[in-house]
Order: structure tokens, then sequence, then C-alpha cells
């Protein structure tokens, strides 16, 4: 969306004197087209020189990243060093904010400030939930797909969020967790997490799934080729909803 934000339309736009300053990414700016007109304003120049007429102003490019050759050597470009992110305070703020984003998807399976991956943050509840965590491919039905699973094994869902990015969806999903005191256990066609979730990764276009129950970070499946492998994987001989 970003790439090329100014480019050979926005420029010719621009007036001649006009500046530009970038601090965020050099694909913002489309060099190539920046250098071209650099190139047309310095020819005209060269020309109102010759003629005794009144050269335009040509505007500068101030920027904190490296250039190509087309523009650094420039005398209206300024590329200075990129030193924000290496001040000792930032660093302790970014590995601290990256610390808090990775136990939050840990312990949550909540995900912001990710780079190929949708935003997607779900409240925690505090009644007896338990949260599964699904990635998928981003096709029309998959939703239905996997809301059937529960649905067919009488899970109650308590909450959900489903995002998108691009081809990939991210699904968190609460349902209610069930009770071997006050719930009828034979009515549930699973008898075990890794029966469920060897369903929910088995559903074609399923990625991964996780199950969040008592240690974060672990109770992950993975699909590879229809070939399960991880947490559901196996779900036989393993803990009952009961005895989980």
């Amino acid at each position: 969306v970003t790439h090329h934000l100014i480019g050979e339309k926005q420029l010719i736009q621009m007036k001649p004197g006009a500046s530009i300053l970038n601090f965020a990414r050099e694909e913002l700016v489309d060099t190539k087209a920046l250098a071209d007109r650099y190139d047309y304003f310095m020819s005209t120049n060269t020309l109102a020189k010759q003629n005794g007429e009144k050269e335009t102003k040509i505007g500068k490019y101030i920027c904190d990243f490296a250039l190509p050759d087309t523009l650094w050597k420039r005398p209206n470009v300024i590329s200075i060093p990129h030193l924000g992110a290496s001040t000792a305070e930032a660093e302790e703020n970014a590995a601290s904010m990256a610390a808090d984003t990775i136990k939050n998807f840990l312990e949550t399976g909540t995900i912001v400030n990710s780079v190929n991956f949708p935003t997607a943050q779900l409240p925690n509840r505090d009644d007896a939930s338990t949260r599964v965590c699904i990635v998928n491919e981003n096709n029309p039905g998959m939703l239905g797909k996997i809301m059937s699973i529960f649905g067919d094994a009488q899970i109650n869902i308590l909450q959900h969020i489903n995002a998108s990015r691009g081809n990939i969806a991210y699904n968190v999903i609460d349902i209610a967790t069930p009770n071997a005191e006050s719930d009828d256990l034979s009515t549930f066609n699973f008898k075990s997490w890794d029966a469920l979730q060897l369903a929910l990764t088995s559903i074609p276009d399923v990625k991964s799934t996780r199950l969040i129950l008592d240690t974060p970070g672990v109770g992950y499946a993975i699909n590879v080729n229809n070939n399960i492998f991880g947490v559901g994987g196996n779900a036989q001989g393993k803990l009952t909803f009961a005895e989980v």
C-alpha cells in the first residue's frame, strides 16, 4: 500500500522547490522518478543559465538511510545516519516491547505489531474457558468449517475473533471448558483435547492450531501436506476432558 507512495504522479504535482523529508522507509519514494525529476530541472537550469535566464530552485531530498547512486551524490540530497533506534533508551524500550508482545502471544494468543499476520486481540475471560488459536488460508467458507467442528461436538463457543491479512486468517476462539461435575461428557464427540485438536488441524487449508491450557507456549499442532505434527497428531490414549 505504501510502496512508492510518492511516485511520478505525485512529483509532477509538486512545485520544483518542494523538499521531501523521508524518515520512514526508502520504498515510500520512487527514487528513480525522483532522480528523473532532478535531472530534468538540472537540464532546464543549464539551458536557462546559458540564455541568461533565472534558474529554477530545486527542492531537497532528506532521509536517514542509504540511497542508490542515482541520488546520493547530488548536492540537493542529504542522507544522514539512522541512529534513532540505536540509543540505549530505544534499544531498552524495543527489547521490553518485544518481550511483552511475545509473552502476550504465548499466554493469550494475541497478535499485535506483526509484519505478516493480522492484528487479533480477544479479551480474556474469567470463567471456565479454554482458548483455541487457529491459523488458516484466507479462503471462503473456512470459518464455517472451523465452527462446525465445535457445533457438531456440542461445544459452546463463548467468544471469538477472526482477522485476516492477505492470504492468512487467524482465529482466536474461547470455548466452554467441559466440566466432569456439571456436564454430561458422554454427549461430547471428542473425548480428549488432542482428539478435538486433531479434527481442527485436519481441516483442509488449516495451517496450525494451538490450545492454550495451563502451560503457555505449548499445545501446538501443524498441518504439513495433510500430515499432522505436534499435539493432536496421535489422539489415542490421551487424557480425557475430565482428566484434564
